[in-house]
């Protein structure tokens, strides 16, 4: 590790991930990329350029040791601070109230969203709150503000990740930690392909039905997230705070 200021993202090896460690590691940070899978992620030096400033390390956002390892591995580089918190990790699956065993994958689904968000706050902010200073940003979605048909898990786990994220904002506020959330719209990940099928998925800039939803024409891409990701981490102000950021292209005001 090089760099003096850490970022660690989680769930590294998917769309958002991939995008937001190329982001943080063009700014100048020494980006920490986590996931379960490993095999993913030994893929990420071929693919992302600065590898000097990368590390990658296996972890389970679902296991508080895990979580521990990675941390306390990241503390033990002299002259280096873990500064920013990426809580990018989740999975996605459809999930019918009237579905059966719909229980058991719902409690997968909110135990990496919403509870390995939680475990890598707790963590992570300990350490951030004795340097008086960090960033917290979790990847949310416009399913936690309006909910999904067939989503419900997932939506859930957004929701509590949301208001997680204003919680600990009011909590780590005094410490100089800030946190924020980004809450995306429709975006084409390989993600997306695991909750519809590849046919229903309207092509960007070829579809009534999108310029119709999305002010701006189209579907949103992981290079949007990784955008907003890399202001609020760079950014100097400590005055966006507690913020939920939309990132939908104006669906929320868009005609159906």
């Amino acid at each position: 590790m090089t760099a003096s200021q850490i970022a660690l993202v989680t769930g590294a090896a998917g769309g958002f991930g991939t995008a937001i460690c190329a982001s943080l590691l063009e700014v100048g940070y020494h980006v920490v990329a986590t996931d379960i899978n490993i095999d993913a992620l030994e893929g990420l030096i071929e693919r992302l350029e600065h590898p000097a400033n990368l590390t990658y390390m296996q972890m389970d956002v679902c296991d508080l040791d895990s979580v521990q390892e990675v941390v306390d591995t990241i503390e033990q580089r002299e002259n280096a601070s873990l500064s920013v918190l990426i809580n990018n990790a989740g999975i996605i699956s459809k999930n019918f109230c009237l579905q059966e065993n719909s229980t058991i994958d719902a409690k997968k689904i909110i135990d990496v969203n919403l509870i390995g968000a939680i475990n890598c706050a707790s963590i992570v902010s300990r350490v951030m709150g004795r340097q008086r200073y960090g960033r917290i940003i979790n990847i949310a979605s416009v399913a936690g503000i309006w909910g999904a048909s067939g989503g419900s898990a997932y939506a859930a786990s957004k929701a509590g990740l949301i208001k997680a994220s204003e919680s600990w904002a009011r909590e780590l506020g005094p410490l100089n930690i800030v946190v924020t959330a980004i809450a995306p719209g429709i975006c084409v990940t390989d993600m997306l392909g695991k909750f519809v099928s590849k046919d229903q998925v309207p092509k960007t800039g070829e579809s009534k039905i999108v310029k119709s939803i999305v002010p701006t024409g189209r579907l949103g891409n992981p290079n949007d997230v990784s955008e907003v990701v890399t202001f609020l981490a760079t950014c100097k102000t400590d005055y966006i705070n507690g913020t939920v950021i939309a990132l939908d292209g104006g669906m929320r005001v868009g005609q159906l």
